[in-house]
């Protein structure tokens, strides 16, 4: 790929994505099901391409967009983390749920996979692995997923994560606002009695003046360097230390060059990031803008991915697409109540509609659920999120390792995801048990 083609195609992702996030500003069904531009973007693409109105050509880099954007955003999963469980005990109940599900929908997935075999024999190997990611981590964590399986010969795997990732967005906004207006009228909302009052700016997506905030702090002086490179530099030096590593281990352990090399970056993350912190220079990293950048990175990730689908997979597989979408996200849904409605701890309904946005759309759908009934941002529920993260961030480091295992053998995946839920299951015991009875 030439510089020059390069350039084209970010002008071409850049035209797609105002041009998704136009339609969504004027479509209100877009705006009530949280699709951000970057998915309407892609899907305009994908239209106007050449599998529909061939008005436009999708450019063939699109696919590859992927593996490179996916770098630099596993990067910022560890990168500037730091763990504080000083809260720990009280949000168990809602980083439980999470675990749990991650392994439940595993294995949900791929028996449900399994079960398809004779209405969709071809379907890529390892395929209903996709569905965790998709579901937890939206498409960002199914293209990651996904393209391994398809280093591993599963082609079409990528088309396949994306469908399930739209899906489970959709479900998580559409029985998700179900839910919520349920719990309103059953009076289990500890802060609003009608989720339907939302400012305008709240769905559109472009904020007034009085509620913008920055995107980030500088830690450099612009005569030295610009602040944002800055920090991506930091970004690619964790990604160098991680590849300098794998590179000095491939010569000796061969078979670690199946590794996906998005994982270098997170193992120079977990390296760089306390050397960091022990010499003080983590007064440098700024964690808002690290997000910024990942963010940047995932919205080209998503918009390259959905332009790109195949629309022949997606026809051919329509069946068991839909069968995994509705019972993994039925079965989600349904847990979520129950479970939280059991353990009964203060604010449980508005973790319970986190866990429903997050573990079958994504951490956005789950907050904008909670923001229905807690318009004013008093809920404990980002604190829990923090918890979470702060348990369970490590989870990411299997999002390249767990397609491998399937592809090599899927009871050995069985028995890793089965460790999830038996774990949560014990821990919840020993910690609610008396509210259980």
């Amino acid at each position: 790929m030439t510089l020059a083609s390069l350039f084209h195609d970010m002008m071409i992702i850049s035209l797609l994505l105002i041009g998704g996030f136009i339609i969504r500003s004027f479509c209100s069904p877009l705006q009530k099901l949280f699709l951000p531009a970057s998915i309407v973007g892609g899907i305009l693409g994908l239209i106007l391409g050449p599998q529909v109105l061939g008005w436009i050509v999708i450019p063939e880099s699109f696919p590859q967009f992927n593996g490179v954007m996916m770098r630099v955003i596993m990067t910022c999963v560890v990168f500037g983390v730091t763990v504080n469980a000083s809260r720990l005990l009280e949000h168990m109940d809602y980083a439980l749920a999470n675990v749990f599900l991650y392994g439940s929908q595993m294995i949900l997935g791929v028996l449900i996979a399994m079960s398809c075999v004779s209405i969709a024999p071809d379907m890529p190997k390892g395929w209903g692995i996709l569905g965790t990611f998709a579901y937890f981590g939206s498409h960002g964590s199914a293209a990651a997923a996904a393209s391994v399986l398809e280093q591993g010969g599963s082609a079409g795997a990528v088309d396949i994560g994306m469908v399930l990732a739209t899906g489970g967005l959709i479900w998580s906004m559409v029985v998700g606002m179900a839910i919520v207006n349920y719990g309103v009228r059953k009076g289990w909302a500890t802060f609003v009695k009608d989720p339907e009052k939302q400012p305008d700016h709240f769905y559109r997506g472009i904020l007034p003046e009085e509620e913008r905030e920055s995107i980030g702090s500088t830690t450099t002086t612009m005569v030295a360097v610009n602040p944002i490179v800055f920090q991506l530099g930091l970004l690619m030096v964790c990604y160098a230390v991680g590849y300098g590593i794998f590179y000095l281990l491939i010569q000796y352990f061969p078979v670690l060059a199946k590794v996906n090399a998005m994982l270098y970056g997170m193992i120079g993350g977990l390296i760089v990031w306390p050397i960091m912190r022990k010499t003080g220079t983590d007064r440098y990293v700024d964690k808002k803008t690290l997000n910024q950048i990942s963010g940047f990175c995932l919205e080209i990730l998503i918009l390259t991915a959905m332009a790109s689908i195949s629309l022949d997979i997606v026809a051919k597989y329509w069946l068991p697409l839909t069968l995994h979408i509705v019972i993994s996200c039925a079965l989600t849904t349904i847990f979520c109540v129950w479970y939280f409605k059991k353990i009964a701890n203060p604010e449980w309904f508005e973790k319970c509609l986190m866990v429903i946005g997050t573990c079958t759309g994504s951490s956005p759908n789950g907050l904008a659920l909670v923001r229905a009934v807690d318009p004013n941002s008093e809920s404990c529920v980002p604190q829990a999120h923090g918890v979470y993260n702060a348990i369970f961030w490590w989870n990411n480091l299997l999002t390249p390792v767990l397609p491998l295992v399937i592809l090599a053998s899927v009871w050995q995946l069985l028995g890793i995801a089965a460790l999830f839920p038996l774990a949560a299951v014990v821990i919840a015991f020993l910690l609610f048990r008396k509210k259980a009875v």
